[in-house]
């Protein structure tokens, strides 16, 4: 049976004005494309015989009947009726008198609400005494069956005859009543009679038969896009991956350009000692030679000047020999000197075009048969885990989805429990010997979940944060940070995600306004919501656990506080065409000890109340 809460409001009301629909002002047509509006707002976007969609811009050219060409929606008008019996039967007023009694009874042939008094006067009359009657309490268990109506004819002469046969005569084609077959559609006239029943057997089978051909391309629909969100999680592994490979092969050809400098370095050194050498050698010849002559013609001066000629005569010839062989002495009268110069081949125009020029991306093309995998596919990284979906648990229309820590990003002064479902913040001393992992966060001080929200839907999960205060906290001090953010190497730009433009952060910090602890909500670095959470002081313990609903569709983030059973805050206006990974830091191990333990998958075993109507 269908339940009142199964009806979508939205199924109700018109596109248009939001009104409810009805029989007089706002009724329902229904378009070619299968957008319902009234006909009172399809009257006022008519424009001369041309109707346009406001849903789907599709283009009508009606013809002189103008919008009654659409037919009736009766379906809705059943389901309002039903509405109003199960959700607010005191509201429904008799449809028989002018006096607004409230209604007891409804008439199954007729279909109007009466109340007691109208109920006597309908069973005494020769026109109404057999019709069939069913109070209002009854209604309200009933399904929405009983408010269906068997259309009758409405031809001058044959009103209120049921239309219970159907001519399938190509310029007929519509339901008729008994007296319509003998008057207007005579079998001997080329008209089709068919019993309504048989028609509708014959158009829901052909119904049938489309649906199966739809159902068929629908799950072909859902296996690619399964594989497209799985491959859009491939990419964005992939992306972290190529960005790491580009900084490695940027910081090799940083280390050879530092290994080339140092190599020019060392020949100018060689280079420049071997001129030095070159020089210091010819200088000191030279200052020989000076010194040399400087001494051989003071000598000379000296005996020409203070010696006897018979005591010149004997030295003469020594020294005439002595400043002969210094006249012989031959030196460049020139000086010509090797300075060492740099030339930078390579390194200007033609090294910018060179460097604009390395590397490349590119894209390979894949062509996939549709085989789904759970939690894999065979396009992907190598090496890159992909996220088990196992354990997986859906309470309504809202998935829980099984994941944990992603124990390769932990920050190596974080530390989590071996079932990667607990993160507790470390001392500064604390030197846990973590596997090498190109993922690891160096900034953040935190963690990354295993697997990111990119399924339509709804997602929700929880975490149990605990902490207590052993040292008076101060305004500066960062308690716990829970978030998503959609580009997941943006994580570890900082020590918090609440700044960034695609990340949406609940928090707790000191408040400086409450004087205490409060629970914040950030994005794009504003504050947007806080709320008191606890006292400062050494001593403080909290102990809640806090929900979290992420409505891609809706493209919304609701946090709740499960403990005190009331929600918090509600992020709009998501970026979801990328995955959203959820992030969790947790800071000032020095003033406080904090245990944050995820659940998630079926470990939910229900969904909060306040909820369950985002």
């Amino acid at each position: 049976m269908l339940r009142a809460e199964d009806v979508k409001d939205e199924f109700l009301l018109c596109g248009i004005c939001t009104k409810e629909f009805d029989e007089e002002i706002h009724t329902p047509r229904v378009l070619p494309c299968l957008h319902t509006f009234c006909q009172s707002c399809m009257k006022k976007i008519l424009k001369g015989n041309l109707m346009v969609c406001p849903f789907c811009k599709v283009e009508y050219a009606l013809p002189s009947d103008g919008i009654y060409v659409f037919p009736k929606d009766s379906t809705r008008r059943n389901l309002i009726e039903f509405l109003k019996v199960r959700k607010r039967s005191s509201d429904i007023l008799c449809k028989d008198c002018p006096d607004d009694n409230i209604a007891a009874d409804f008439c199954k042939e007729c279909y109007i609400f009466m109340c007691l008094d109208c109920t006597r006067a309908h069973r005494r009359s020769l026109a109404s005494r057999t019709h069939p009657t069913i109070d209002i309490k009854q209604l309200q268990t009933s399904g929405p069956e009983v408010f269906r109506r068997k259309l009758k004819c409405t031809k001058p002469g044959h009103e209120g005859q049921p239309l219970v046969f159907y001519c399938t005569k190509k310029e007929c084609d519509q339901l008729v009543c008994t007296t319509c077959t003998v008057c207007d559609h005579d079998k001997t006239k080329g008209h089709a009679i068919v019993n309504v029943k048989d028609i509708h057997s014959q158009k829901t089978a052909e119904l049938n038969k489309v649906f199966k051909m739809l159902q068929n391309d629908v799950n072909t629909a859902k296996m690619i896009s399964q594989q497209t969100e799985q491959e859009l999680l491939n990419i964005d592994i992939k992306e972290y991956e190529i960005e790491q490979e580009i900084e490695h092969a940027f910081e090799a050809c940083h280390k050879a350009l530092d290994l080339r400098k140092q190599e020019l370095k060392s020949k100018l050194a060689a280079l420049c000692e071997n001129k030095k050498s070159a020089m210091i050698y010819r200088s000191r010849h030279i200052e020989t030679y000076i010194n040399d002559v400087t001494n051989a013609k003071e000598f000379a001066n000296s005996i020409t000047n203070h010696a006897d000629p018979t005591e010149f005569i004997p030295l003469h010839l020594t020294l005439y020999r002595r400043l002969k062989m210094l006249t012989g002495q031959k030196f460049k009268k020139t000086l010509q000197v090797e300075s060492p110069s740099f030339e930078p081949v390579k390194m200007n125009d033609d090294f910018l075009r060179f460097v604009t020029g390395m590397g490349q991306l590119s894209t390979v093309v894949h062509t996939r048969k549709l085989s789904w995998k759970r939690g894999r596919t065979d396009v992907g990284t190598t090496g890159a885990r992909t996220p088990s979906i196992e354990g997986d648990i859906r309470l309504g229309d809202i998935l829980c989805p099984e994941f944990v820590y992603d124990p390769d990003t932990v920050h190596q002064y974080r530390k989590i429990s071996e079932n990667l479902k607990s993160l507790q913040n470390q001392s500064l001393g604390y030197t846990a010997q973590l596997p090498h992992s190109e993922r690891r966060l160096r900034k953040y001080r935190g963690v990354v979940g295993s697997r990111p929200f990119q399924h339509p839907g709804k997602h929700y999960f929880e975490v149990h944060v605990s902490f207590k205060i052993h040292k008076q906290l101060d305004n500066v001090n960062f308690v716990f940070e829970i978030g998503i953010i959609n580009r997941r190497s943006d994580v570890d730009s900082g020590h918090y995600v609440y700044d960034h433009r695609n990340a949406w952060s609940f928090c707790a910090q000191h408040c400086e306004e409450h004087k205490q602890l409060c629970q914040w909500c950030r994005h794009d670095g504003r504050n947007l919501a806080h709320d008191p959470l606890s006292g400062i002081d050494a001593g403080t313990v909290v102990d809640v656990t806090y929900g979290f609903l992420v409505d891609t569709d809706r493209r919304k983030l609701v946090v709740a506080d499960c403990t005190n059973q009331r929600n918090l805050y509600t992020f709009t206006n998501l970026e979801v065409t990328r995955p959203l990974w959820p992030v969790f830091g947790c800071h000032w191990p020095s003033k406080v000890k904090i245990d944050m333990t995820l659940r998630t998958g079926n470990e939910i075993q229900e969904i909060p109340a306040h909820l369950q109507s985002e």
